[in-house]
Protein backbone atom coordinates (compact mmCIF):
# COMPACT_ATOMS: atom_id res chain seq x y z
CA UNK A 1 0.00 0.00 0.00
CA UNK A 2 1.81 3.57 -0.76
CA UNK A 3 2.08 5.78 1.86
CA UNK A 4 -0.35 7.90 2.63
CA UNK A 5 -0.48 11.41 4.73
CA UNK A 6 -3.64 12.98 6.17
CA UNK A 7 -4.41 16.69 4.64
CA UNK A 8 -7.38 18.70 5.08
CA UNK A 9 -9.33 21.01 2.30
CA UNK A 10 -11.99 22.87 2.52
CA UNK A 11 -14.63 23.18 -0.53
CA UNK A 12 -17.43 25.04 -1.23
CA UNK A 13 -20.75 23.65 -0.61
CA UNK A 14 -21.94 23.11 -4.44
CA UNK A 15 -18.74 21.24 -4.86
CA UNK A 16 -18.88 19.18 -2.60
CA UNK A 17 -22.92 18.51 -3.05
CA UNK A 18 -21.37 17.29 -6.87
CA UNK A 19 -18.51 15.15 -5.58
CA UNK A 20 -21.26 13.42 -3.16
CA UNK A 21 -23.50 12.71 -6.37
CA UNK A 22 -20.90 11.56 -8.46
CA UNK A 23 -19.32 9.19 -5.52
CA UNK A 24 -22.70 8.21 -5.18
CA UNK A 25 -23.52 7.06 -8.52
CA UNK A 26 -20.08 5.07 -8.87
CA UNK A 27 -20.64 3.59 -5.13
CA UNK A 28 -17.05 4.93 -3.66
CA UNK A 29 -16.29 7.44 -0.43
CA UNK A 30 -16.47 11.24 -1.15
CA UNK A 31 -12.32 11.04 0.08
CA UNK A 32 -11.87 8.35 -2.31
CA UNK A 33 -13.27 10.30 -5.74
CA UNK A 34 -11.38 13.23 -4.16
CA UNK A 35 -7.93 11.26 -3.97
CA UNK A 36 -8.72 10.10 -7.65
CA UNK A 37 -8.96 13.47 -8.93
CA UNK A 38 -5.91 14.14 -7.71
CA UNK A 39 -3.90 11.54 -8.35
CA UNK A 40 -5.21 11.90 -12.19
CA UNK A 41 -3.85 15.24 -11.74
CA UNK A 42 -0.71 14.90 -10.56
CA UNK A 43 -0.18 12.08 -13.12
CA UNK A 44 -1.94 13.26 -16.33
CA UNK A 45 -2.70 16.94 -15.87
CA UNK A 46 0.50 18.53 -14.22
CA UNK A 47 2.85 17.93 -16.75
CA UNK A 48 1.09 17.00 -19.51
CA UNK A 49 0.35 19.46 -22.14
CA UNK A 50 0.19 16.61 -25.17
CA UNK A 51 -3.05 15.99 -24.45
CA UNK A 52 -6.49 17.88 -24.21
CA UNK A 53 -10.28 17.41 -24.08
CA UNK A 54 -11.91 16.99 -27.08
CA UNK A 55 -15.28 16.35 -27.92
CA UNK A 56 -16.00 12.70 -28.84
CA UNK A 57 -18.01 13.76 -31.70
CA UNK A 58 -15.40 16.18 -33.21
CA UNK A 59 -12.75 13.29 -32.68
CA UNK A 60 -15.20 10.95 -34.47
CA UNK A 61 -15.99 12.96 -37.46
CA UNK A 62 -12.45 14.20 -38.23
CA UNK A 63 -11.37 10.03 -38.32
CA UNK A 64 -13.93 9.63 -40.68
CA UNK A 65 -11.67 11.92 -43.38
CA UNK A 66 -8.92 9.25 -43.62
CA UNK A 67 -8.84 6.44 -44.84
CA UNK A 68 -7.56 3.05 -43.39
CA UNK A 69 -3.88 3.53 -44.79
CA UNK A 70 -4.10 7.21 -43.76
CA UNK A 71 -4.79 5.51 -40.00
CA UNK A 72 -2.19 3.00 -39.75
CA UNK A 73 0.13 5.45 -40.85
CA UNK A 74 -0.37 7.98 -38.36
CA UNK A 75 -0.88 5.53 -35.64
CA UNK A 76 3.11 3.93 -36.57
CA UNK A 77 4.21 7.82 -36.70
CA UNK A 78 3.08 8.31 -33.10
CA UNK A 79 4.05 4.95 -31.91
CA UNK A 80 7.54 5.77 -33.32
CA UNK A 81 7.58 9.49 -32.06
CA UNK A 82 5.33 10.10 -28.74
CA UNK A 83 4.47 7.38 -27.05
CA UNK A 84 7.69 6.56 -25.84
CA UNK A 85 7.95 10.13 -24.59
CA UNK A 86 5.00 9.66 -22.99
CA UNK A 87 5.39 6.18 -21.12
CA UNK A 88 9.34 7.76 -19.57
CA UNK A 89 7.30 10.58 -18.47
CA UNK A 90 5.18 8.92 -15.99
CA UNK A 91 7.18 5.55 -15.14
CA UNK A 92 10.48 6.92 -16.05
CA UNK A 93 11.58 3.44 -18.33
CA UNK A 94 10.39 2.31 -21.82
CA UNK A 95 9.39 -1.02 -21.51
CA UNK A 96 6.44 -3.52 -22.05
CA UNK A 97 4.99 -3.35 -18.55
CA UNK A 98 5.24 0.00 -18.03
CA UNK A 99 3.60 0.91 -21.13
CA UNK A 100 0.91 -1.21 -20.36
CA UNK A 101 1.14 0.83 -16.89
CA UNK A 102 0.55 4.11 -18.72
CA UNK A 103 -2.16 2.90 -21.15
CA UNK A 104 -4.17 1.52 -18.27
CA UNK A 105 -3.73 4.67 -16.64
CA UNK A 106 -4.47 6.68 -19.78
CA UNK A 107 -7.69 4.77 -19.85
CA UNK A 108 -8.38 5.42 -16.60
CA UNK A 109 -8.85 9.24 -17.21
CA UNK A 110 -10.56 8.58 -20.18
CA UNK A 111 -13.72 8.05 -18.53
CA UNK A 112 -14.40 5.29 -20.95
CA UNK A 113 -15.89 1.92 -19.52
CA UNK A 114 -12.61 -0.69 -19.85
CA UNK A 115 -11.32 -3.14 -18.21
CA UNK A 116 -8.10 -4.66 -17.83
CA UNK A 117 -7.00 -8.30 -17.06
CA UNK A 118 -3.60 -9.35 -16.64
CA UNK A 119 -2.76 -13.34 -15.86
CA UNK A 120 0.53 -14.60 -16.11
CA UNK A 121 1.44 -13.71 -19.35
CA UNK A 122 -1.03 -12.47 -20.90
CA UNK A 123 -2.66 -8.92 -20.11
CA UNK A 124 -5.75 -8.16 -22.09
CA UNK A 125 -7.64 -4.62 -22.43
CA UNK A 126 -11.50 -4.33 -23.44
CA UNK A 127 -12.59 -0.72 -24.42
CA UNK A 128 -15.96 0.81 -24.80
CA UNK A 129 -16.04 3.73 -26.54
CA UNK A 130 -18.48 4.10 -29.46
CA UNK A 131 -16.28 6.51 -31.41
CA UNK A 132 -16.47 4.90 -34.61
CA UNK A 133 -14.29 1.68 -36.57
CA UNK A 134 -11.48 4.40 -37.26
CA UNK A 135 -10.89 5.49 -33.61
CA UNK A 136 -10.98 1.34 -32.91
CA UNK A 137 -8.24 1.18 -35.81
CA UNK A 138 -6.51 4.01 -35.13
CA UNK A 139 -6.11 2.78 -31.06
CA UNK A 140 -5.53 -1.00 -32.36
CA UNK A 141 -2.46 0.27 -34.95
CA UNK A 142 -1.07 2.71 -31.95
CA UNK A 143 -1.25 0.40 -29.31
CA UNK A 144 0.30 -2.76 -31.61
CA UNK A 145 2.96 -0.81 -33.26
CA UNK A 146 4.11 0.58 -29.91
CA UNK A 147 4.20 -3.34 -28.79
CA UNK A 148 6.13 -4.18 -31.92
CA UNK A 149 9.17 -2.05 -30.76
CA UNK A 150 9.39 -4.36 -27.63
CA UNK A 151 8.96 -7.96 -30.56
CA UNK A 152 5.60 -8.41 -29.38
CA UNK A 153 2.58 -8.92 -32.15
CA UNK A 154 -0.32 -7.94 -30.10
CA UNK A 155 -3.68 -9.88 -31.17
CA UNK A 156 -6.86 -7.05 -31.27
CA UNK A 157 -10.50 -7.30 -32.73
CA UNK A 158 -12.89 -3.84 -32.48
CA UNK A 159 -15.90 -2.75 -34.11
CA UNK A 160 -17.42 0.85 -34.04
CA UNK A 161 -17.99 0.78 -30.26
CA UNK A 162 -15.19 -1.84 -28.92
CA UNK A 163 -11.45 -2.59 -29.42
CA UNK A 164 -10.15 -5.46 -27.28
CA UNK A 165 -6.47 -6.11 -27.27
CA UNK A 166 -4.42 -8.54 -25.81
CA UNK A 167 -0.35 -8.76 -25.32
CA UNK A 168 1.07 -12.12 -24.61
CA UNK A 169 4.49 -10.97 -22.82
CA UNK A 170 5.76 -14.77 -23.32
CA UNK A 171 6.99 -13.58 -27.02
CA UNK A 172 9.48 -11.64 -25.67
CA UNK A 173 10.97 -14.96 -24.05
CA UNK A 174 10.21 -16.63 -27.15
CA UNK A 175 12.10 -14.36 -29.32
CA UNK A 176 14.71 -13.96 -26.62
CA UNK A 177 15.03 -17.59 -27.33
CA UNK A 178 14.77 -17.37 -30.92
CA UNK A 179 17.66 -14.62 -31.15
CA UNK A 180 20.07 -16.94 -28.76
CA UNK A 181 19.88 -19.68 -31.04
CA UNK A 182 20.64 -18.18 -34.40
CA UNK A 183 23.79 -16.39 -32.32
CA UNK A 184 24.75 -20.53 -31.50
CA UNK A 185 24.17 -20.79 -35.18
CA UNK A 186 26.37 -18.46 -36.48
CA UNK A 187 28.66 -18.71 -34.04
CA UNK A 188 28.91 -22.35 -35.16
CA UNK A 189 29.12 -21.44 -38.79
CA UNK A 190 31.94 -18.98 -37.78
CA UNK A 191 34.16 -21.79 -35.86
CA UNK A 192 33.57 -24.19 -38.84
CA UNK A 193 34.93 -21.32 -41.22
CA UNK A 194 37.71 -20.73 -39.12
CA UNK A 195 38.68 -24.26 -38.52
CA UNK A 196 39.10 -24.88 -42.28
Amino acid sequence: MKNKQKFSISLSNEVLNRLRVVSKRDSISVNNLINHVLENYSNWSLHNAEFIPIRKALLSKLLEKFTHDEIDSIAANMAQTRNKDTVLRFTNQFDVLNTLKTVDEWLRMTGFPYSYEAEDAIHKFIVLHDLGSKWSLYMAKLLASTMNQFGIIPKYEYTDKILSFTVDLGQIESEKKRTAKQIDILNSAIKEIKSR
